[in-house]
């Protein structure tokens, strides 16, 4: 079992946490209830119109910007919902703007380039707040915090503010949850079981190489494994460096925290890929087809996740066409501290940045709002039973799956097959799982963001090709690799490498 792994690789992570799993990384309260504010909503957005010297808020409309893995036939319904819940609390309307993942970050882009007048923002993996704070496009909430949302400043461990700062100050607002990762696959029972899978023999990635044989010679109509959830990562030496584009690491055994740059190991992981593409184990079209179309018809036998945590199965059960699936993990846990993986910020442009507090603590801090965003409209939608589990209509029109985008997930209701105590093992993750020992290293971009916008670009016309195996690893890195040499590979290494040095002496770790 392995105990460190490589961090995923910013092209796979696109979709690995788009997962209805939920991110990984993402923050927690280390055992407390946190984001739950001791007001009650009303109370606290009395205070709040107190404390702006105004006893009565006028009305105010808000944009909030998210990601979701598909559009939802009832998000209009589920919206004018949410607003008449929080016209009746800080007396605003919200128009709520989900967004494909696939196409969040150029859609965001296109947004912010433009100068648009818009809210909130959910920021994370896909957009990194730091970045976003060196192009100018986050305001920082510390005064927000204080004034609008106090309980929520205090119950949130100071840990995740700090991985939410920068420059000491603080540009977004976590969305509480499992604070970890766990490597592995989600198998759809059916085949494990007719297949007589041997769960305890997997071990590494390549264990599972024989049962996607026999997917593929004994279901014709099924797709044995889904390329785009593709680890970086081959064996227990490695640490990831976070904060950077991936493809730095360190070895775990090594005392002088030598930065290493795409070591062997991650590119024999791109070679497994294309490996298993010839052999039919990966679509034929992955590197272009909407993978979660077929997911969602339980045609994907196998996927990789990134964070196998409790009750996983019931969460993932819908997008696996309704078909049972069981999880096979290949390592320990284990946690970078808290990377700002899944947040809200608030944009630079809005024109209402108190009130975009006031609704950030709502969230948080109301479970009925919160769970009518994550779940839709209950007697609808889902029903929920006496002890507080919730089950999705047969011919639901709105049932996102991916509570973890939209705020602190210790107020969600339990999904049928959760464990009663979901939200305790959850916590004793976080308490428990292993540090990265260099997890707090944060990048300033600034000096190379030219340079990182080549690479990316770069990384952009082969991406898709290498983490599904389309392109043959070993015929497309050389030219590749030239394409970032000549992209700004080496001033970019360089300028990691002196900002690397000079945390590790900060740090006491050189």
């Amino acid at each position: 079992m392995l105990k460190r792994k490589f961090g995923l690789s910013a092209l796979t992570l696109v979709t690995a946490a788009s997962l209805a799993a939920g991110c990984s990384s993402g923050g927690n309260n280390n055992g407390e209830n946190a984001g739950a504010s001791n007001e009650a909503p009303s109370q606290t957005a009395s205070a709040s119109a107190s404390a702006s010297g105004s006893e009565e808020l006028k009305p105010v409309e808000l944009t909030w910007y998210y990601p979701l893995n598909q559009m939802q036939p009832d998000q209009q319904k589920v919206e004018d919902a949410f607003n008449k819940i929080v016209k009746e609390k800080i007396n605003a309307t919200v128009k709520l703007k989900p967004v494909a993942f696939g196409d969040y970050v150029q859609k965001m882009n296109t947004v912010m380039a433009a100068g648009e007048n818009f809210d909130i923002m959910w920021t994370g993996y896909l957009v990194k707040p730091e970045e976003l704070v060196r192009k100018g496009a986050l305001q920082p909430l510390d005064d927000l915090l204080e004034q609008y949302a106090p309980s929520l400043k205090s119950d949130m461990p100071q840990y995740m503010w700090d991985g939410l700062t920068v420059d000491g100050k603080i540009y977004g607002i976590a969305n509480q949850q499992i604070n970890g990762s766990r490597y592995g696959f989600i198998i759809q029972k059916r085949f494990a079981d007719k297949y007589q899978l041997d769960t305890a023999s997997i071990k590494k990635l390549e264990d599972i190489e024989p049962f996607l044989d026999k997917i593929k010679q004994g279901e014709p109509d099924i797709i044995p494994f889904n390329g785009f959830y593709v680890p970086i990562t081959h064996d227990d030496t490695f640490w990831g460096v976070p904060g950077l584009d991936d493809h730095f690491y360190i070895k775990s055994d090594d005392p002088t925290y030598q930065l290493l740059r795409y070591p062997e190991e991650e590119l024999d992981t791109y070679r497994l890929m294309s490996k298993w593409y010839k052999a039919g184990y990966i679509y034929k079209d992955a590197a272009t087809a909407k993978m979660n179309d077929y997911q969602a018809k339980g045609q994907i036998a196998v996927d990789f996740n990134n964070v196998l945590k409790p009750g996983v199965e019931a969460e993932v059960k819908a997008k696996n066409g309704g078909n049972d699936v069981i999880v096979v993990p290949i390592s320990d846990w284990f946690t970078n501290g808290y990377s700002a993986t899944t947040n809200q910020s608030i944009s630079r442009t809005s024109k209402n940045p108190e009130r975009a507090m006031m609704l950030l603590n709502l969230i948080n801090s109301d479970p009925e709002l919160y769970n009518l965003i994550s779940n839709g409209i209950e007697g609808e939608h889902y029903t929920k039973t006496a002890d507080g589990y919730i089950t999705p209509a047969a011919d639901s029109k709105y049932r996102p799956n991916v509570d973890w985008v939209f705020g602190n997930v210790f107020n969600s209701y339990l999904k049928e097959g959760q464990p009663k105590d979901v939200w305790e093992q959850t916590k004793k993750i976080n308490e428990t799982a292993e540090l990265n020992p260099v997890g707090g290293f944060k990048f300033n971009s600034e000096p190379v963001v030219t340079e990182i916008a080549n690479l990316n670009a770069v990384w952009g016309e082969y991406k898709k090709g290498l983490t599904t195996g389309t392109l043959d690893f070993d015929e497309t890195w050389p030219g590749f690799y030239k394409k970032l040499k000549e992209a700004g590979e080496d001033k970019y290494v360089a300028e990691v490498q002196k900002q690397f040095d000079e945390y590790l002496k900060q740090a006491g770790l050189k």
